[in-house]
């Protein structure tokens, strides 16, 4: 089968197995460890209709939206200046390397004990460990820019702005989305992460809070809210924002 309904069945029998996994966890675990995903959607629906979650995922999306436009905003900067310029490579190339290599609780904590423990620091510490991963990313695209193409453009007396349009923009725009929807992975799992270390509201909050009272059914149950919210973004939003710039890109063929 293929076409859409065989995208359909495929996915089902994705979620279908992943369930079958989850269900034969709670079975050989205690309810208190690994609770079944009927009791977690239980707990989930009771919490969704008494509204008390929304409030902490909202707290949690605004922090997701800011520390994800800051990050992808230094790394489009930094990407840029050393795919464009080798001074700015030989410059940056340092702190890249440096910045990947160290450790993100570190980097999180020190942000925490410089700023305070207030938004302002949750939002960097889950914007800046990011923002290197997402430099070299977009650093590589622009050099991977085809420059005959460039050169044929101004052959056929192309001007400037044509050229970024035709071009460059077509050649970077994919690497550019994919980074994006890569950039907003990581970043939530940041942001909950410096929720957990440091704020008093927030999923990472309230997923640490369940965890002290060793209630795995209400952790599991935010948990679960928060990854499907991510998944109709990253699945609904921005894969249909691929699928809708990049129609015109000739479908590959897979084995």
């Amino acid at each position: 089968m293929s076409g859409r309904w065989g995208d359909h069945l495929i996915r089902t029998s994705s979620i279908l197995t992943l369930l079958a996994a989850w269900y034969i966890g709670a079975a050989y675990l205690p309810a208190s460890v690994m609770p079944a995903p009927h009791a977690v959607a239980r707990v989930l629906a009771s919490e969704v209709t008494s509204f008390g979650i929304w409030n902490d995922v909202l707290i949690t999306l605004t922090r997701i939206a800011l520390a994800f436009s800051l990050a992808m905003s230094i790394a489009l900067i930094l990407g840029f200046a050393m795919g464009l310029s080798k001074t700015a490579e030989r410059f940056f190339e340092i702190w890249i390397i440096g910045a990947i290599t160290m450790p993100s609780l570190v980097l999180i904590l020190t942000i925490y004990m410089v700023v305070g423990l207030n938004d302002r620091a949750a939002i960097l510490g889950a914007a800046l460990p990011v923002v290197p991963i997402l430099t070299i990313n977009i650093w590589e695209a622009i050099k991977g820019i085809d420059q005959k193409l460039i050169d044929m453009s101004k052959a056929y007396h192309a001007g400037r702005l044509r050229i970024i349009a035709s071009v460059i923009a077509p050649q970077i725009a994919p690497a550019l989305l994919a980074s994006a929807r890569f950039g907003l992975g990581l970043i939530w799992k940041m942001v909950l992460f410096v929720e957990l270390l440091g704020r008093s509201d927030g999923v990472g909050y309230k997923i640490e809070f369940y965890y002290q009272s060793f209630n795995m059914s209400e952790v599991m149950a935010y948990a679960l809210l928060f990854v499907l919210i991510m998944l109709f973004l990253e699945i609904a939003v921005l894969g249909k924002l691929e699928h809708h710039l990049f129609k015109w890109r000739p479908a590959q063929r897979r084995f």
